[in-house]
C-alpha cells in the first residue's frame, strides 16, 4: 500500500518526509539497509545480503512495488532525499493468522535519539488499528538490544517468550531473540 507523504519535525529541528518509497529509489533504500547493518549485530541481515541487490537492482525495484501495490507497508523516511530509517508492516496471509501483522525496524545510528522510532511506532499502530480484522502486531528483537526493547515498551509491546540461538553472526557468538506482541 501506498503511504502518502507526511512531513514530521525531529527532536533536534530536522524536517523529515515519511512515505513509501518510489521504485527508483531503490538504491538509496538498499544503501540505507548495508548502512544499518553495519552499525549493529542486532540487525537479522549482514550488509553482504544485501549487497546482490545493489548488483541487480531490480530485485530491490520488485521488491518496492510488490509493497506498492500490495497489502503490506513499508515506510521510509526521508532527510532531504536520504533514506535514514525503514519500516515495514506485514499483514499475514493465511486463514488462521489473518488477525496477525508483524513490524520491521531500522534507523541509521545517527539518527538514533530524534524519535524516527516513535513516529513509525505511532503510524504503524494507527494502520494496524484502523485495518479490520487485525487484532495483534508482533516482532521479534535480540534479547540484549535494551534500546530497541525500551520503545518497543514504551510504545505498549509485551514479551510473550524467547527463542534461543536465533542470530548468529561470522564469530560463532549467538543471540537470543525475544518474541513481543501488541494487542491490539
Amino acid at each position: 500500500m501506498i503511504i502518502q507523504p507526511k512531513e514530521f519535525v525531529l527532536k533536534n529541528g530536522l524536517k523529515v518526509v515519511v512515505k513509501t518509497p518510489e521504485v527508483k529509489d531503490a538504491y538509496n533504500v538498499v544503501n540505507h539497509i548495508i548502512a544499518v547493518a553495519k552499525s549493529t549485530h542486532y540487525l537479522l541481515s549482514e550488509p553482504e545480503d544485501f549487497q546482490k541487490y545493489l548488483d541487480d537492482i531490480t530485485k530491490e525495484e520488485e521488491r518496492i512495488q510488490q509493497y506498492r501495490d500490495g497489502k503490506d507497508y513499508m515506510f521510509a523516511v526521508y532527510l532531504d532525499e536520504k533514506v535514514i530509517a525503514i519500516s515495514s508492516l506485514d499483514f499475514k496471509k493465511h486463514v488462521k493468522d489473518q488477525h496477525r501483522a508483524s513490524i520491521g525496524i531500522g534507523i541509521q545510528k545517527e539518527y538514533w535519539d530524534l524519535g524516527i522510532g516513535t513516529l513509525l511506532f505511532k503510524e504503524m499502530i494507527e494502520i494496524a488499528r484502523n485495518t479490520p480484522g487485525i487484532e495483534q502486531l508482533e516482532l521479534g528483537v535480540v534479547t540484549i538490544n535494551e534500546r530497541a526493547k525500551h520503545l518497543y515498551e514504551k510504545m505498549g509491546f509485551k514479551k510473550v517468550g524467547t527463542l534461543p540461538h536465533q542470530l548468529k553472526l561470522k564469530d560463532g557468538t549467538y543471540f537470543d531473540e525475544d518474541t513481543m506482541v501488541l494487542f491490539l
